[in-house]
């Protein structure tokens, strides 16, 4: 019998470190997240977390297998229309125009950069026919990936009952995410400029960490008062891809840090944070620009500027 029990003894001293630091660690070093999770990206093996299997709201993370999906079935040249419920769309958004023509990868970049809940509903409108019927799509293709504690109502991470995930779900969404070529050049994208026939905007990505963290390949932020913060991304270390994904945070960036502290010895710092802070959309019309030549114009596109930005403040 004892060298059955030294074996079981072996064993657990083995395994039992993996599993109960990845509990404790977020009380340990007051982590705020509710669960998170660190895996490296090809093994899936899981580096640091805490109660990563619990279903909470993932807000705008979910655009990540919004946009997943989008790359799959379209080449971005669409052009999509948006219909009348567009406008009724909550903010972070692009103010698209219902009848008004979009090219489809543009819709796909504001959903990544700006988090646009108004080009993730029309995405999902006209892939699908209706978002609700996209929603459907998106769960089973969660299914497919194995994440089996996800399930989506809408596009864009809105709050919505019955729409949660984990985790640990959207760490293996987004590791399918990574697949994907065109994925990775959108949470890779710092800037995008937005242009149509009256207006043009240049939205800066609210990714922190892309701004001031070199091994940060990039990610999806998200926040709604029901979910507070939520966060999903990928960074590299030494040739391999490790994957950050945290829900229910209520200080995202300083929860960030303390996990990355697991495998990074420099981290951003809280001054390199702050000044990494996502900054007001820069915006303006064609009709201001026309405009620029007098003072008094200039004084007109200073106030319109000001006035504008603050409806593109993601909060």
């Amino acid at each position: 019998m004892r060298p059955a029990l030294n074996l079981i003894l072996f064993l657990v001293l083995i395994f039992v470190p993996h599993v109960l630091p990845a509990v404790e660690n977020g009380a340990n070093h007051g982590i705020t997240a509710a669960s998170y999770i660190l895996v490296e990206k090809d093994t899936f093996r899981i580096i640091t977390g805490k109660d990563y299997h619990r279903r909470l709201p993932p807000a705008s993370t979910t655009k990540v297998m919004t946009t997943l999906i989008a790359l799959e079935r379209l080449s971005g040249e669409e052009i999509v229309i948006p219909d009348n419920n567009v406008t009724t769309i909550p903010r972070s958004k692009m103010n698209l125009v219902p009848g008004k023509k979009y090219r489809s990868f543009d819709l796909m970049t504001g959903a990544m950069v700006e988090s646009a809940n108004d080009a993730a509903y029309a995405l999902g409108a006209y892939i699908a026919g209706s978002e609700t019927a996209f929603a459907r799509i998106m769960t089973e293709r969660a299914r497919d990936l194995g994440a089996t504690d996800t399930n989506f109502v809408n596009a864009s991470g809105l709050p919505c009952d019955n729409q949660y995930s984990s985790p640990y779900d959207l760490a293996l969404i987004f590791r399918q995410a990574l697949t994907n070529e065109r994925f990775v050049d959108l949470v890779q994208t710092r800037y995008f400029t937005f242009e149509d026939n009256t207006r043009k905007i240049r939205y800066k990505n609210h990714n922190r960490l892309l701004f001031c963290f070199e091994p940060a390949i990039g990610g999806k932020t998200g926040y709604t008062r029901a979910a507070r913060h939520c966060y999903v991304g990928a960074f590299e270390k030494n040739g391999k891809v490790y994957i950050l994904a945290m829900l229910g945070s209520r200080s995202l960036w300083k929860d960030s840090v303390q996990i990355l502290k697991t495998i990074y010895d420099d981290v951003p710092t809280d001054e390199q944070l702050r000044l990494a802070k996502a900054s007001r959309a820069s915006y303006s019309s064609a009709t201001v620009v026309q405009k620029k030549k007098s003072s008094s114009s200039k004084k007109v596109v200073k106030r319109r500027t000001g006035k504008t930005n603050k409806k593109y403040v993601n909060r």
